[in-house]
């Protein structure tokens, strides 16, 4: 049932339904951070012409003295502070590709599943936020780097691949996707992002009788406010395609 698809068509819903699915969501040598550094302008540019508004003149004040703080340390273990730092700033004023670089750059320093965590979660930022598909596919490729780097630390961990599901779902392999959200909930049936998140997978791929079980569960799964009014918004915008 997951192989027949519209690839067009699933790419649309994706990018309309995206902003619901994150309900669901580093360099050891001076060599290595030039590379990262390299890679970082050339988006930049892209980003840029985009439209990417610039940081106000206190941040860019802040970055400056950071960054030059930060071409004098040899020591990773002593750049972490100044990595955080660029990480706020850039997050606070939405500039996700460069907050990313630098997560990136610290979780490679620690080796902390939660530091490849956040440094995936920020490239899925730029998923969300860049109309570009050819940045939305690179910086969703690198989110899964990243994920796939946390769970060699915290294998079993289902927030983890659930939000690696997601991942997946934005570069259009549904049935990895799918895979995986299927083995969260044999393992964790009460993990809501897992049902919500399966739901919307089997929704865009035209199963919407099979989907409903999922979203009604997640409903009742849903403590919070905030999870019970985006899974209520999902099924009302999407209403008469699921209830047919």
């Amino acid at each position: 049932m997951l192989h027949i698809f519209n690839r067009w068509f699933l790419w649309i819903i994706l990018l309309g339904t995206l902003v619901a699915l994150t309900g669901a969501i580093l360099w050891d040598s001076r060599v290595r951070d030039q590379q990262s550094f390299d890679d970082t302008i050339a988006m930049e540019s892209q980003v840029d012409e985009a439209g990417t508004r610039e940081l106000d003149d206190a941040d860019n004040r802040r970055v400056s003295y950071v960054r030059s703080v930060l071409d004098t340390l040899q020591h990773d273990r002593a750049r972490l502070p100044y990595y955080g730092e660029l990480i706020r700033i850039y997050s606070d004023s939405g500039f996700y590709f460069e907050a990313a670089g630098f997560a990136e750059k610290r979780a490679e320093a620690t080796g902390r599943s939660g530091d490849w965590k956040e440094a995936a979660g920020l490239y899925f930022d730029v998923v969300r936020q860049n109309r570009d598909e050819e940045i939305a596919n690179r910086s969703a490729r690198k989110a899964e780097s990243m994920y796939i780097k946390a769970l060699d630390y915290r294998p079993g961990d289902p927030d983890l691949k659930t939000d690696l599901a997601v991942v997946y779902m934005s570069l259009l392999k549904p049935e990895k996707s799918y895979e995986i959200l299927n083995k969260v909930l044999e393992n964790y049936p009460d993990h809501l992002r897992a049902n919500f998140n399966i739901g919307v997978l089997l929704h865009q791929m035209g199963n919407a009788d099979q989907s409903i079980a999922f979203f009604d569960r997640s409903l009742e799964l849903a403590a919070d406010p905030e999870w019970k009014t985006l899974v209520q918004d999902y099924l009302d915008r999407h209403h008469h395609e699921l209830h047919h």
